[in-house]
């Protein structure tokens, strides 16, 4: 067999034109590849829209103005350092120096409230005064609570506390500590006195 009768191979060095050899592919193959990368480029379009697109929005709950905040840790400062010289309302040996430490940090508390609720801005006159006036409600209806368990220690020594239920079953100490947390009140979340 002389050398020209045999099909060239990748061996020899020569090239072999394989698009001649390929055969087409199907519509069903072709349509396969066409949305598999359709479907690879929106997925990178969405992660780069995700990572560096215009995704800035002030989120729920900041307020737009924070001088009231700063204002607002200021004092909220003042009660929690009021609260830390008392004693641990768990720790108290009976019912009663329970109730008593409790009205003592109760009374704190409530001046912290007096002090900002003089400062907040009117809940009418802006998106801020409207926040603001929702959660110095949320704190007064958690000072009721603690307030009603004073009494309750009072008449019962194994009285419980509870939580007014702000919305489906959360507790109205969270909006309170998500609204300090978030607009930098560390010393306005409610106080974990109680344990």
């Amino acid at each position: 067999m002389a050398p020209s009768d045999h099909a060239p191979d990748a061996s020899d060095g020569s090239e072999v034109d394989e698009s001649a050899e390929a055969e087409p592919l199907s519509f069903g193959r072709r349509t396969a590849r066409v949305l598999a990368a359709a479907v690879m480029l929106c997925i990178a379009v969405l992660w780069a829209y995700t990572l560096w697109g215009p995704t800035k929005k002030t989120p729920p709950g900041l307020l737009a103005d924070p001088s009231w905040a700063v204002q607002a840790q200021a004092t909220c400062t003042r009660a929690a350092a009021i609260l830390d010289e008392l004693p641990a309302a768990y720790t108290a040996p009976d019912a009663p120096a329970r109730a008593r430490t409790l009205a003592q940090a109760n009374e704190a508390l409530r001046s912290m409230l007096v002090d900002l609720s003089a400062s907040a801005p009117a809940a009418d006159s802006s998106n801020d005064g409207r926040m603001i006036g929702e959660w110095l409600t949320d704190w007064r209806t958690y000072l009721g609570d603690r307030d009603r368990y004073v009494t309750a220690l009072e008449a019962d020594p194994d009285a419980r506390f509870f939580v007014t239920e702000k919305v489906k079953g959360q507790q109205i100490t969270k909006p309170i500590d998500f609204f300090a947390t978030y607009n930098d009140m560390p010393n306005c979340v409610t106080p974990g006195d109680l344990g």
